[in-house]
């Protein structure tokens, strides 16, 4: 196995050199690239400049950039429309301009529009996403590698929204990461204006960089248009940091003082749980983080008793699979930089997981202290250290337990990185017979990101550590995609070990191979007046064990069509096959009773299902799905949809339901269940938001209310109301019951 995986690294890593040195161009009319000292690689791009220069103006953020610096500066303008298509001009023109001083840099924004005030959003809100709302976004890498970098997005309303923008920005922007930053916006009959602040200190960047990369985006719902400044083919994603201009500064900025923020806490809670006894039960915590940039792209993070109090209920799903389901983390502290911990491995082969710490049988775990260190040490190297502690719960007989997680990360032929990673849960107690008790994960992987973006994969292997060390403890994979404008082809493979188990990570399934091809082609009409694109696709996910004979576990092959309309209405079908080797029983009605459990067997069934989504810019939207066919021996039906109305400006309410109906012959269990859920968004200013979020789970037997109320006092600081109640949802009894308060303040020192 070893040897396969070096001929694997072998042939992945010639196949990235030969394609990663070639630049991409888009058309004749691209300039050819320059060089230039301490910059970017050269690329297609060179040739969109921004320049920046220094103001001794005071810069007033009203929205209104009308002091004499920012008639001075020199605009960018002629933006393209990225989508629907990428060979026009934006029917909605946006004029940049940049300044900066000490302490800030400056961006005015002008977005025309001749249906100025008919703008689409959900609410004020923050951190909006970019299918909620029309908006425009800085989209900023200081470091100029073309990996990582921040956005910056404002909604023609004024509401802000920042995120962290990892793997090169194929997979969008993560809303998860705050700051601090200033903007405000103005409207005109014809137009509207923004003007942006955003501190040096709140983004990570090199001293003496003249040259950044960047790029500015915008979203304009009502002609359902997608613009850029750069213009590059409608593939890609247009946070897409392969395709970026330059933000050319006239005298490279530098970091200077002390770069630090405090943000301590307080919280105060009083739960009830009814179902173990009958006494209310109240505690605080005094708690808070610390922000440091020991320089201006490496930092570090201290927390002590941090609590999570304020973090959005999981949305709850119905789990008809064999296997264990992944839930994204919330919790502030393990965000900023989490894809350098967190991107090592594939979604089902996870190295480190953040939420297995703190958390024990559905239970929090107290954290004293942890500490991370993350950032880049030069253009080339960035690196992560972080480590938590958590208290021992008697009750559990859980022991204190030490995580540690380091990461190390090289820029490779442009846009590639090579990077290791060693995640460490430490035991306090020992025993003579099975040695110390911990959990260790050594870890190698290679990422690939053409400079092109055409080519784009991952290779990497994974060993794991045990007291008693067994054979077979290791996972090692390769995924390899090609993107081009029309046509997507994807090949992934997993080896996972009968004994790999790294317990701080997030691995459903082991003692497996899997084998994940799939080819997606896109066709765009001449006349998108109708229809922007549709296209097919076919996925495949076959599971083989491990014996070294290739005996098929599970398998799926599907195949699909869509369309897309130029309205934003979306519709496609999908038929597939699925077979299913069970080698160990399983109750398939999803009821967990293992008396009607199915026997060991081959299942074959087959599925297949409708998809339909409403014009999104209306203010009474609709959603539904259907899935039929087949189910191991007997067969099912999922229909599901939602229904929401968006009450502009001030909020938003949507209804939430699925129904799965298991038909299968006695002696075995047939079952219903129930997925019932309403949001409601209540947002009467932009410092205020109330969400209420009711869910009627008919699985897990359980009703859940949690409203939230959140109020931004100041830059970053807020006050958070939270309530919780759990019931029975056969006989509304009541089970636990909680409510919290907590105060955040961030404080830059």
């Amino acid at each position: 196995m070893r040897v396969s995986f070096l001929l694997y690294c072998c042939c992945f890593t010639a196949l990235g050199l030969v394609q990663i040195t070639t630049p991409f161009v888009l058309d004749a009319q691209v300039a050819a690239p320059t060089q230039q000292n301490n910059s970017t690689q050269a690329s297609a791009f060179d040739n969109y400049v921004l320049h920046t220069t220094r103001t001794s103006e005071k810069i007033t953020i009203d929205g209104k950039p009308t002091e004499e610096a920012w008639k001075k500066s020199s605009p960018i303008n002629n933006f393209f429309q990225h989508y629907p298509t990428d060979s026009l001009q934006a029917r909605s023109q946006i004029e940049v301009r940049a300044l900066y001083d000490g302490e800030f840099m400056y961006f005015a924004i002008t977005c025309f529009d001749s249906t100025a005030g008919k703008y689409f959003f959900q609410s004020l809100r923050r951190d909006f996403s970019a299918d909620e709302s029309d908006g425009v976004m800085i989209v900023l890498d200081p470091l100029a590698t073309g990996q990582n970098g921040f956005g910056f997005r404002v909604s023609p309303v004024g509401v802000q929204c920042e995120g962290f923008v990892a793997n090169g920005g194929n997979f969008g922007m993560d809303r998860s990461w705050d700051n601090v930053w200033f903007s405000e916006v103005h409207t005109e009959s014809d137009r509207w204006t923004a003007e942006l602040a955003i501190p040096f200190r709140a983004i990570r960047f090199e001293s003496g960089r003249k040259r950044w990369r960047m790029n500015v985006v915008r979203w304009d719902w009502g002609r359902n248009e997608n613009s850029t400044w750069t213009r590059f083919p409608i593939n890609f994603n247009s946070f897409s940091l392969a395709h970026t201009g330059v933000l050319e500064w006239d005298t490279p900025p530098n970091a200077s003082g002390l770069n630090m923020s405090i943000i301590p806490s307080a919280v105060g809670i009083v739960s009830h749980d009814y179902q173990d006894d009958n006494i209310p039960k109240f505690r605080w915590n005094l708690g808070g983080d610390v922000k440091w940039a020991l320089t201006p792209a490496l930092n570090l993070d201290l927390t002590v008793f941090p609590d999570f109090s304020n973090v959005n209920a999981d949305r709850q799903v119905t789990n008809l699979q064999r296997f264990s389901l992944f839930f994204p983390e919330q919790r502030q502290f393990f965000i900023e930089n989490s894809d350098l911990f967190a991107q090592y491995g594939f979604s089902q082969i996870r190295p480190f997981f953040s939420r297995k710490i703190g958390f024990s049988d559905g239970q929090n775990v107290t954290i004293p202290a942890g500490v991370r260190l993350s950032g880049n040490l030069d253009d080339n190297w960035r690196v992560g250290l972080m480590t938590i502690q958590t208290s021992a719960k008697p009750e559990q007989t859980l022991e204190t337990q030490n995580y540690t997680v380091t990461a190390v990360q090289r820029r490779l032929f442009g846009r590639s990185n090579i990077g290791m990673i060693f995640v460490n849960r430490q035991g306090n107690n020992f025993n003579q017979e099975t040695g110390n008790n911990f959990n260790r994960v050594l870890g190698m992987d290679f990422n690939l990101l053409s400079n092109d973006g055409i080519w784009s994969g991952k290779l990497f292997y994974h060993q794991n550590f045990t007291p008693i060390a067994k054979p077979d403890q290791f996972a090692s994979a390769g995924w390899l995609q090609y993107n081009v404008p029309g046509l997507n082809i994807n090949w992934n493979h997993e080896y996972i070990g009968s004994n790999y188990n790294p317990e701080v990570g997030f691995v459903p399934r082991m003692g497996v191979w899997r084998v994940q091809p799939n080819v997606n082609q896109v066709f765009y009409p001449t006349d998108r007046s109708l229809i922007n694109e549709h296209g097919w696709g076919i996925e495949g996910d076959w599971y083989f064990d491990n014996s070294g004979r290739f005996v098929p576990l599970d398998r799926s092959l599907f195949a699909y069509y869509y369309v897309s309309f130029a309205n934003t209405v979306n519709a496609s079908v999908f038929a597939g096959e699925i077979f299913t080797k069970l080698t160990f029983p399983f109750d398939a009605s999803g009821m967990g009773d293992d008396t009607h459990a199915l026997p060991l067997d081959d299942y074959h069934y087959y599925q297949y299902g409708v998809d339909f989504s409403s014009d999104r810019r209306s203010p009474l939207t609709v959603n539904a799905s259907i899935r039929a066919g087949s189910y191991y021996n007997g067969t099912s039906l999922r229909y599901s949809g939602s229904v929401g109305y968006r009450f502009q400006p001030f909020g938003s309410i949507r209804f939430n339901l699925q129904q799965d109906e298991i038909t299968l012959p006695q002696p075995y269990h047939s079952a219903e269940f129930t997925l019932m859920s309403m949001q409601l968004e209540y947002t009467p200013t932009r410092e205020v938001f109330f969400t209420t979020f009711v869910q009627y789970n008919t699985q897990i037997n359980n009703v859940n209310l949690n409203a939230r109320m959140q109020w931004r006092f100041a830059p970053m600081s807020d006050v958070f109301l939270v309530y919780t109640d759990n019931y029975d949802a056969t006989f509304w009894k009541i089970r636990n019951r909680g409510i919290a308060l907590k105060i955040t303040y961030w404080l830059n020192v």
